[in-house]
C-alpha cells in the first residue's frame, strides 16, 4: 500500500503494518499529518533503496515511545523489525525516546537524521543484501498492484472504453479467456517474486546476523549523532527565535517548521556554530549575572504597576505566591491565572525607562589565529549580548573582520532571521589583523544612523596590529563628542598598549581559561 498515494480517509481506515505492537490510531493519525516534513521527505529519498518503510518504522519507534515491537515481525518486515530489535536493546535507543517525548516535530528530526546517518555507516554487505531484499519487495508489490487490477476488470460489469489500456498490459475490452489467462500468468509471477522476496530476506537478516558487532557499532553511532543533533536543534529553535513544536502554545507555527528544516540542516553542516552554542549557557550567565548588577536609573523604588511577569521586579507579595503554596493551592492556581493574563503586580523604580544602555556594536576579530574554543567563546558572548538586546529591543549591529578590507557590515534589524544570524556566526575569513577599517566603519555608522547613535561598540581581538592611523583617531574623537559613544576593547594575548585608543581595555591571556574577566568588558553595556 502506497501511503503517499493515500488520504488520511483511506489511512486511517486501514493502516499499513508496522513492526510496534499496540501502535494506536492517533499515533497513525500524527504520522500522516507529519509525512510529508521536508526532512521526513528528504530521508525517504535517501534510505528507499534500503528500505521504503525505516523513516516511518523509525518515527513510529521514537513517537509512540511506550509501544515494544511486536513478537514476530509482519510479512515482508523481518529485516526491519531485526535491526529495531538490536536498535532497542541500546541506550541511545532510550535516549533519543526520552529527547522525543511525544513530540511529533522532534520524531521527525529524530528519525530522519538517525535513518540517513545510519545507511551511511551500515557494513557494505548487509547494505547491499537490505538493498537485494528491497528490490524484491518492490516487485512482489509491483505484482500483486497488477495482479489487482486484473482481478478488478474480470469482475467488473459492462464494457469499459476499448481505447483504455491498464498497468498491467491488458485492455479493458479483451475476453474474458485471455483476460483470465493473463490473471493466471500474473499469479505464477507473482508466486514466483514472494519466494525470491523470502530468500532475500532470509539473505538480509543472515548478513544482519554475520555482521552482529558492526551493525549494532552503527546503530549506536548513528542514535547518537541523531541525539546530538536534535539537542543542538532544541537549543537553537529556542535561541535564534524559531520556536519548536505545535499547538498548546510551545512555540513554531506549520509555516516555522521549514525554518527548523533550515537550521537543522545549517547545524549539521556547520560544526562551528554547534560549537557556539555549548558556550552559550556560560555567556547568557554572565550576561544576566551583569544585567542583574546594573542599577542604572533604577536605585529609588517609586510604586508598584500590574504587567506580565518579570522575576527581577515581580513584588514581594507576587513572589510569597508563586513559591510559598502548593501547586494545588487556590492561591498558587490563582497567581497563574494572573501571570496568564499580564496580571501581576511589579516594583517600578525613579529612572527605570532608561535603565540599561542604547545600541551596540559588536567588531569580532575573524582572523586566521581566532578558531576553535577561543572563536567559539568570542562568538558565545556576542550572541547572548545580542539576545538580551533583542529581549529589551535594543538594536545591535556586528562587523567580523580580519586582514585590510576584509569585513562584512551585519545588520538584522530588531527582528534577525534565525538563518541569516547563524550565517553571521559562522562567517570566518582566516587572514591577518587590521581593525581600522572596520572600527571606523563602526563609528560612522554610530554617527550618522539615528537608530544607532547611543551605541557604544565592543571589539574582541586576538592579533598583533600597528599603531592607529590620524584619520581614525580623529573619527573617534569626534564621536566620543557627538554623540558621546564608548569603545571597549577586549585584546587576547597582545601588548598592554596594543589598544589604548579605546576607553577600557580588557587584557586577556586566555580567553577559554579567563573567561570571567570578560565581565569587565560587557559590564559597561548593561
Amino acid at each position: 500500500m502506497d501511503q503517499t498515494t493515500l488520504d488520511s480517509e483511506v489511512y486511517l481506515f486501514d493502516p499499513p503494518e508496522t513492526v510496534w505492537d499496540r501502535v494506536l490510531l492517533l499515533d497513525h493519525a500524527a504520522w500522516f499529518e507529519h509525512k510529508d516534513m521536508e526532512v521526513l521527505l528528504k530521508a525517504a529519498e535517501r534510505t528507499e533503496s534500503i528500505s521504503r518503510e525505516i523513516p516511518r518504522e523509525a518515527w513510529l519507534g521514537l513517537y509512540a515511545s511506550a509501544n515494544p515491537l511486536k513478537p514476530a515481525p509482519p510479512q515482508g518486515e523481518a529485516v526491519l523489525h531485526s535491526l529495531f530489535r538490536r536498535a532497542e536493546e541500546l541506550p541511545e535507543w532510550k535516549r533519543l525516546r526520552l529527547m522525543v517525548e511525544m513530540d511529533p516535530i522532534a520524531a521527525a528530526f529524530g528519525a530522519a537524521h538517525f535513518v540517513t546517518d545510519l545507511i551511511d555507516k551500515l557494513p557494505p554487505e548487509v547494505k547491499k543484501a537490505m538493498e537485494a531484499a528491497q528490490r524484491a519487495q518492490d516487485r512482489v508489490q509491483t505484482l500483486q498492484d497488477r495482479l489487482d487490477a486484473g482481478q478488478s476488470l474480470a469482475s467488473a460489469a459492462g464494457q469499459p472504453d476499448p481505447e483504455q489500456h491498464s498497468d498491467d498490459g491488458s485492455s479493458p475490452g479483451m475476453p474474458q479467456a485471455r483476460l483470465q489467462d493473463l490473471i493466471q500468468q500474473i499469479e505464477q509471477q507473482l508466486a514466483c517474486a514472494r519466494s525470491q522476496a523470502a530468500v532475500s530476506e532470509q539473505t538480509a537478516l543472515d548478513a544482519l546476523h554475520a555482521a552482529q558487532a558492526r551493525t549494532n557499532q552503527s546503530l549506536a553511532q548513528a542514535l547518537n549523532n541523531s541525539a546530538e543533533d536534535l539537542t543542538a536543534l532544541q537549543k537553537a529553535a529556542g535561541e535564534f527565535g524559531v520556536g519548536w513544536g505545535l499547538g498548546g502554545g510551545r512555540g513554531a507555527t506549520r509555516e516555522q517548521i521549514g525554518g527548523l528544516h533550515d537550521l537543522a540542516e545549517y547545524l549539521r553542516k556547520s560544526p562551528s556554530v554547534k560549537l557556539i552554542l555549548e558556550s552559550l549557557g556560560w555567556a547568557k550567565s554572565l550576561v544576566t549575572r551583569e544585567r542583574r548588577k546594573s542599577t542604572r536609573g533604577r536605585e529609588t523604588f517609586t510604586h508598584y504597576k500590574v504587567q506580565d511577569l518579570d522575576l527581577e521586579t515581580l513584588s514581594p507579595d507576587e513572589l510569597v505566591s508563586m513559591i510559598a503554596f502548593d501547586p494545588s493551592s487556590p492561591i498558587y492556581l490563582d497567581f497563574l491565572c494572573r501571570a496568564l493574563d499580564g496580571d501581576l503586580l511589579h516594583a517600578q523604580f525613579e529612572g527605570e525607562d532608561y535603565a540599561g544602555r542604547g545600541p551596540i556594536v559588536f567588531l569580532r576579530d575573524e582572523s586566521g589565529s581566532m578558531h576553535g574554543a577561543r572563536r567559539a567563546t568570542a562568538c558565545a558572548l556576542q550572541l547572548a549580548l545580542m539576545l538580551e538586546a533583542r529581549k529589551e529591543d535594543r538594536r545591535f549591529v556586528s562587523i567580523p573582520f580580519s586582514d585590510i578590507g576584509q569585513f562584512d557590515v551585519y545588520d538584522p534589524g530588531l527582528k534577525p532571521d534565525p538563518q541569516g544570524l547563524m550565517v553571521h556566526l559562522d562567517t570566518t575569513y582566516g587572514g591577518g589583523t587590521e581593525p581600522y577599517g572596520p572600527l571606523t566603519a563602526a563609528i560612522r555608522l554610530i554617527r550618522e544612523d539615528p537608530s544607532l547613535r547611543e551605541g557604544d561598540i565592543l571589539a574582541i581581538t586576538d592579533g598583533q596590529f600597528g599603531k592607529p592611523p590620524d584619520e581614525f583617531l580623529h573619527e573617534l574623537e569626534q564621536a566620543r563628542k557627538e554623540p558621546g559613544l564608548k569603545l571597549i576593547a577586549v585584546v587576547i594575548n597582545a601588548r598592554p598598549g596594543q589598544a589604548d585608543f579605546a576607553d577600557k581595555v580588557v587584557m586577556i591571556s586566555d580567553i577559554v581559561r579567563e573567561r570571567e574577566r570578560l565581565a569587565e568588558a560587557i559590564a559597561p553595556l548593561l
